[in-house]
C-alpha cells in the first residue's frame, strides 16, 4: 500500500487508530493520547513554543476559518464575566491580547477596570503591548510564571486563563497562587480543552514525524489540566464551579491551513510527506475533520 493511501485510509480517524497496524518507520506506537512533558517546561515555553505569536498564530488561523467564529466567541465569554464596575483583573497567559483588543474594539472593556496581561514569554508581552497600544486605555504588562505570582495576597476581583493552565509545571500549584491573589468572591475564567481536542492533529504528528529523536516531542499539550480533569483540581481552591462545554467538528477545506498548524506544534515533522498526505485526502474526501471539544471553568473564591 502507498505511503499517503496508508494515513488517509487508516491514519486519519482517531476512531480507528486503535485497530491501525503500525506504518514501518512510525515513530510511535499506539498511544493515542500522550502528554508532551516539554509543554510544561518553562524555558521551552519561553525560548521555543512562545517565543513569539508565530506558532500560535497558524492554530488561529485554523480556528478563524473552521471554528466558532472570532466575534461570537469572544462576545460570549465578555457576557460571563461578573466583576464589579470597578476592579482589578490579571489575565494569565494573555498572549498577544487579541481577547482584549477585540474587547476594546467593541466598546466591552469597562472604563473602570484595572487590567493587568501577563505571559511567561517576553516576546509575547511584546507582542500585546502593540495589539492594544492604538486605543486610548492603559494596561498594565508583566511577565510572570502563573505558579510563582508576584502579586500581594487578595489584589484581583477577577483573574482569566486562556487555554495556559496545562502549561503550568504544576497546575496545583498555579491554581494556588490564583485563589492566593484573588479577593475572596472573586472570580476565575478559565478555559481549556477536552482529552478529545484536536487528537486528529496527534495523529499527524505520530505518523509525520521526522524520526524517532521526535518521540518526546509527540503529544498532547493540553493533557495535564482538560475539562475532565480540571475540576477536581480546581475544587481543592474554589467553591462554586460551573463548567461550559462547546463541541463541534471543524471540516476543513484548505490544505496549507491544516498543514500549517501541524507544523506549529511541537514535533518537527516532515512537511514534505505531510503536504502531500493532506493535500491528498482533502482531493479524495473533500475536506480533513478535526474534533473541536473546549470549554470553560468559571469558579468562585
Amino acid at each position: 500500500m502507498g505511503e499517503i493511501a496508508y494515513f488517509a485510509d487508516n491514519i486519519l480517524s482517531r476512531n480507528n487508530l486503535k485497530n491501525t497496524k503500525k506504518r514501518p518507520g512510525s515513530v510511535v506506537d499506539n498511544l493515542p493520547y500522550m502528554t508532551n512533558k516539554r509543554m510544561q517546561d518553562p524555558e521551552h515555553l519561553r525560548s521555543v513554543a512562545y517565543s513569539d505569536a508565530g506558532k500560535l498564530n497558524a492554530r488561529i488561523a485554523f480556528w478563524q476559518h473552521y471554528g466558532e467564529p472570532r466575534n461570537t466567541a469572544f462576545k460570549r465569554y465578555f457576557d460571563r464575566f461578573d466583576a464589579p464596575p470597578v476592579a482589578n483583573v490579571l489575565d494569565l497567559g494573555c498572549g498577544p491580547a487579541n481577547f482584549w483588543q477585540w474587547g476594546l474594539e467593541n466598546d466591552r472593556v469597562p472604563q473602570n477596570w484595572t487590567i493587568t496581561l501577563t505571559d511567561l514569554s517576553s516576546g509575547m508581552i511584546e507582542e500585546a503591548e502593540r495589539n492594544v497600544s492604538g486605543f486610548d486605555r492603559e494596561f498594565m504588562f508583566d511577565t510572570a510564571d502563573v505558579c510563582e505570582l508576584q502579586y500581594d495576597d487578595a489584589s484581583f476581583d477577577m483573574v482569566t486563563a486562556n487555554y495556559m493552565l496545562y502549561h503550568a509545571s504544576s497546575q496545583s500549584q498555579a491554581l494556588a497562587e490564583i485563589s492566593r491573589v484573588l479577593k475572596p468572591g472573586g472570580h476565575l475564567y478559565a478555559t481549556t480543552n477536552s482529552i478529545n481536542h484536536i487528537t486528529e492533529f496527534l495523529d499527524l504528528q505520530k505518523e509525520f514525524a521526522i524520526d524517532g529523536s521526535q518521540q518526546e516531542n509527540v503529544g498532547l499539550a493540553h493533557s495535564t489540566f482538560t475539562l475532565e480533569n480540571g475540576q477536581a483540581m480546581i475544587e481543592k481552591h474554589f467553591s462554586n464551579i460551573d463548567i461550559v462545554w462547546d463541541n463541534s467538528i471543524c471540516k476543513a477545506t484548505d490544505p496549507q491551513i491544516v498543514i500549517n498548524y501541524a507544523m506549529s506544534m511541537d514535533a518537527i515533522l516532515d512537511e514534505q510527506r505531510l503536504d502531500a498526505a493532506i493535500r491528498d485526502h482533502i482531493d479524495r474526501n473533500g475536506h480533513f475533520a478535526v474534533t473541536r471539544s473546549s470549554g470553560m471553568f468559571i469558579a468562585q473564591k
